[in-house]
């Protein structure tokens, strides 16, 4: 049986590849799946459509864009395997109709390259060299300063995905389904309510399913291409599935929604000297040249949001970087942002003065939960 690590490994080594060099989608499905495959988890088309898509709370629903994206993830496998990966050992394998992906070995004959005469094969070499020796000079010679942590250090890196808690039960509409109730946000909220209302014990459960929004999705494409660059991997977890034991054993990213995940906002007011987030006001105090300034950060605006990025360091020599906004273009914005070379380059040269932390405000501007426009409102590094 295959442990988590070559399972890793393997996975690494496609998503790397020529294949799925411009596939982000494919990118980020296939490292849920495999992270479902890992944790033994079975899927459902209605699970997949909530967990990665943000869909709606129906999990019988058949939704057409889950099938797309497995069939052509299935076909991204295929083509992959049919070149770059024939001769790989071990193979990823989805079954038509199936979600639920497998690892097989790959028991059919390696293939045996043929011999080529000297004279033909020259060419070749020498076109091979020629670009081994471009694409070499054209390399970064180190990562950007921002992350130089999270690729120089020994910890394994963890983004975090923030998520929404649900249960199940008879919904409004009176029928079975998934419910989201914006002051339940984790299993000790639910039973206090069970003993508030203890009616509803007979109409409600707790459940697996979470919901994450298309903040998550894109962050998670943006972070792959970029790490992928570097070489470097990270897993992919839920926030409202996390204790402080997991976030200690590695280097951090969250990306997600201000409201409601208590232990990235304990993280950022413990690690930050001069920031505090207090509900939807953010406050500054005690910097030396800075005046105290209280912020707010909420926006019930889903075209206007406010957006707290934190580069800090964490616990046991781990690295942190943390993205807070209440929408989606928020994060989406920031994300791409700090894994654009240039927008990084010019970032550090105006704002960071040589420290390697600090905290940002950012306000994004979009359109139909897409982000348009990012202004910078305040960076203090420290």
């Amino acid at each position: 049986m295959l442990s988590k690590e070559k399972k890793v490994e393997i996975t690494g080594k496609i998503l790397k590849s020529e294949t799925f060099k411009n596939a982000p989608t494919s990118i980020a499905i296939l490292r849920y799946l495999v992270q479902a495959n890992i944790e033994e988890r079975d899927l459902k088309e209605g699970i997949i459509d909530i967990e990665f898509f943000g869909g709606k709370s129906d999990i019988d629903k058949s939704n057409p864009r889950v099938r797309v994206n497995i069939y052509n993830l299935r076909n991204k496998l295929s083509k992959y395997y049919n070149s770059e990966g024939v001769n790989d050992l071990w193979q990823i394998k989805i079954d038509k109709g199936q979600y639920d992906l497998r690892f097989e070995k790959n028991n059919k004959n390696i293939k045996k390259t043929t011999k080529r005469k000297y004279k033909q094969a020259l060419p070749y070499t020498l076109l091979a060299f020629t670009i081994c020796t471009f694409l070499v000079l054209q390399l970064p010679h180190s990562p950007p300063s921002i992350w130089k942590g999270f690729f120089k250090n020994k910890h394994a890196t963890n983004l975090f995905i923030g998520d929404a808690f649900g249960y199940g039960g008879i919904t409004i509409s009176g029928l079975r389904g998934w419910t989201r109730d914006f002051s339940i946000n984790s299993l000790d909220e639910y039973y206090d309510m069970l003993e508030e209302k203890p009616e509803l014990k007979l109409t409600t459960s707790p459940t697996d399913y979470f919901y994450s929004t298309r903040m998550a999705e894109n962050a998670t494409h943006d972070l792959a291409r970029f790490f992928t660059k570097w070489n470097k991997d990270f897993e992919i977890k839920y926030a409202t599935q996390t204790s402080f034991a997991d976030i200690k054993k590695g280097n951090t990213i969250y990306a997600g929604r201000l409201k409601d995940e208590k232990n990235f906002i304990y993280l950022f007011n413990e690690a930050n000297p001069h920031f505090k987030i207090e509900g939807r006001t953010l406050n500054f105090s005690n910097h030396p040249t800075i005046k105290d300034t209280s912020l707010t950060i909420g926006s019930f605006e889903t075209e206007l949001d406010y957006t707290v990025v934190s580069r800090m360091p964490g616990p046991n020599d781990t690295e942190q970087f943390l993205f807070f906004s209440d929408h989606d273009i928020g994060v989406m914005a920031t994300v791409e942002f700090f894994t654009n070379k240039d927008s990084l380059k010019s970032f550090t040269k105006k704002h960071l003065e040589d420290k390697p932390y600090f905290t940002a405000i950012f306000k994004a501007k979009g359109k139909e939960r897409i982000n348009l426009n990012l202004e910078t409102i305040m960076v203090v590094p420290f």
